[in-house]
């Protein structure tokens, strides 16, 4: 392995892929910008339905063993609407404004996402802005900061990318659902995003008491206890859909051949979309099952494109720039390799290296789009109380 002192290996000017115009992708990719309201519907309504009764076997099931496998699979609901909650909060469930708000807020509400903290997050800061320095899911720090960091926060690094994922709901719950997803804080949000947070998080919190005194009821009408009606209605799915959610935003931008910037960008020519986000490939059925979430490299090219379109706009993107749509087959050996490798970011080399400063990949920056970065026009992370770009 090179030692510390050795720069990151730079791809080699002959192999960096040729830039595709944006309009051009937009252009190929417009015919995908499909709505099927009866399909979002009978989609929402069966993973709610699947959910509920997840739940209710969880209280009503007279056998531990299938109580916990439900418990699992009322996580893995949650997930399910978390999705169908994100395309409609992008619009792309029904035609009218109003029934994708309420399908975004219902989706989020059984996962405990505030809605107008997730639009703000998500359309204003994470989609024009995303691989930057500002907070955002899984940004990397740099040796230095990682070296300035007090010993139990470095702990919680290292916990964050344990194999297999068994950090990934720490990760999640303490670094994002707390901070930027559940309550509305005024030094992250725009003041004039702060009373709809306040009014989302009120219905929030208001599901959330009921849902909890229904089963520390329990006994009352059902042979579950109260702890176990509590641990398996509500922590287990709960812990679940944290684990999948902060997995799904993980392997959206972290990779050995993805870039993460310190400075203003142009994601849009410069640096873009489909270079800087993974298609992350699942057998077909599996990609149905979880609603097409990791086909995001289209999903950042044209964020309108609706969840059941996003296969076949991921496959003919794939085809239009294959040189730069970053595509990998999931594996777990993949995925604790990438753990493994993907520690701390040199934003001064472009490069991932270890927690020892050492390079564990070659820099997916070449030198071409390297001084085409030092010439970039893009914006960077605006902080709250001022205006920034919404998502397309």
């Amino acid at each position: 392995m090179a030692d510390s002192a050795s720069p990151i290996a730079e791809t080699s000017p002959a192999t960096e892929p040729q830039h595709v115009p944006r309009e051009a992708l937009r252009r190929a990719l417009s015919s995908y910008l499909v709505l099927a309201p009866g399909r979002a519907l009978a989609d929402f309504l069966i993973d709610y339905g699947l959910y509920l009764s997840a739940i209710a076997g969880v209280l009503f099931v007279p056998w531990l063993a299938v109580k916990i496998l439900l418990s699992i699979f009322a996580g893995v609901k949650i997930a399910n609407l978390g999705t169908l909650a994100h395309d409609a909060a992008h619009g792309n469930l029904f035609r009218r404004p109003w029934q994708n708000r309420l399908a975004g807020v219902l989706g989020f509400l059984p996962g405990l996402y505030n809605y107008q903290l997730w639009v703000y997050d998500h359309h204003y800061v994470h989609h024009p802005f995303n691989n930057g320095r500002h907070r955002d899911s899984w940004t990397p720090l740099s040796k230095a900061e990682y070296d300035a960091l007090p010993r139990l926060r470095r702990w919680r690094e290292h916990l964050y990318r344990m194999p297999f994922g068994l950090g990934f709901a720490p990760y999640y719950i303490i670094e994002r659902w707390w901070v930027v997803r559940f309550f509305p804080r005024a030094a992250l949000l725009p003041a004039r995003f702060l009373a709809p947070a306040w009014r989302y998080f009120a219905i929030l919190a208001v599901y959330l008491a009921g849902f909890l005194t229904l089963l520390a009821c329990a006994p009352f009408y059902s042979s579950t206890g109260a702890v176990t009606a509590l641990i398996l209605g509500f922590v287990v799915p709960f812990y679940v859909w944290q684990t999948l959610f902060s997995f799904t935003v993980f392997v959206h931008h972290t990779h050995p051949d993805i870039p993460w910037f310190d400075g203003a960008v142009d994601r849009k020519e410069t640096v873009p979309m489909e270079q800087i986000s993974l298609h992350l490939a699942f057998p077909r059925w599996f990609a149905v099952f979880i609603h097409h979430i990791c086909e995001h490299p289209a999903h950042h090219v044209m964020p309108r494109i609706p969840y059941h379109q996003l296969y076949a706009a991921q496959q003919r993107l794939n085809g239009i720039s294959p040189g730069l749509a970053v595509y990998q087959r999931f594996s777990f050996a993949w995925l604790n390799d990438t753990l493994r490798r993907c520690k701390l970011y040199d934003y001064e080399r472009n490069g991932w290296v270890g927690y020892d400063g050492r390079p564990t990949a070659a820099s997916p920056v070449g030198p071409a789009l390297r001084a085409a970065m030092a010439q970039s026009q893009g914006t960077m992370y605006i902080p709250p109380r001022d205006a920034v770009p919404a998502a397309e």
